[in-house]
């Protein structure tokens, strides 16, 4: 028989089951968190709050809720965030594999200048217009947003 305090904490040390918290869903990922929400204040002040957090603009004292924002919405957001790191993982995984396939065929030289080439083309060229294309995305998706203050 396993007992528990008046507080709700185990007096036994075992794996109990009102403290397991739930697996992640299918697609989920615990180590990617959602995008905070960036609120700008009418008195020209920003803050961040995650989605269904209060925020309180430390000037004026006016109150926003982000809980508010449609869910559909949000999700939407989280999703394309998702996506959009999901897939610079990918490029940068096979780029990994890349390397080490040419490392293990022992051709150092080729690997050094073609890595400085495709890291130039990475950062110069291909990351700040995929960065774009996310910026404009989540753009179109909040254009809507109005929240006003409490």
């Amino acid at each position: 028989m396993i007992l528990h305090r008046t507080d709700g904490a185990c007096v036994e040390p075992h794996i109990c089951t009102r403290t397991l918290a739930a697996a992640p869903a299918i697609g989920e990922d615990a180590r990617m968190g959602s995008p905070a929400i960036t609120l700008r204040c009418d008195c020209g002040t920003e803050g961040s709050a995650q989605y269904g957090e209060r925020w309180t603009c430390p000037n004026c004292g006016r109150s926003y809720d982000t809980s508010r924002i449609p869910a559909s919405d949000y999700a939407a957001i989280t999703s394309l965030d998702r996506r959009y790191r999901r897939r610079s993982q990918a490029v940068v995984a096979v780029l990994a594999l890349v390397i080490l396939a040419i490392a293990i065929t022992g051709q150092f030289l080729p690997m050094l200048a073609g890595l400085g080439v495709v890291m130039v083309g990475w950062f110069l060229y291909i990351k700040p217009l995929v960065h774009r294309r996310h910026k404009r995305a989540v753009g179109e998706l909040t254009r809507s947003w109005e929240l006003t203050p409490e």
